[in-house]
């Protein structure tokens, strides 16, 4: 399971947002485009479908039909 707030997925989604980091440290320099609330919620949105999708049964596959 994932978690928004892992610093580790925080990172990831700052990365793909390409929103500028500090030189030599592990802060985040302020913004010139924040995120916003919309992206994050949209993130948390396509986990839980991902989630969803996963929990989901399976079809079972149909046997296979001998042919004469």
């Amino acid at each position: 399971d994932a978690y928004i707030g892992h610093p580790f997925v925080i990172t990831a989604l700052c990365r793909l947002e390409h929103v500028p980091t500090g030189e030599d440290t592990d802060e985040i320099a302020p913004a010139e485009r924040p995120l916003g609330r919309t992206f994050f919620q949209r993130a948390v949105r396509d986990l839980q479908a991902a989630q969803a999708a996963a929990a989901a049964p399976q079809p079972q596959p149909q046997p296979a039909v001998p042919q004469e």
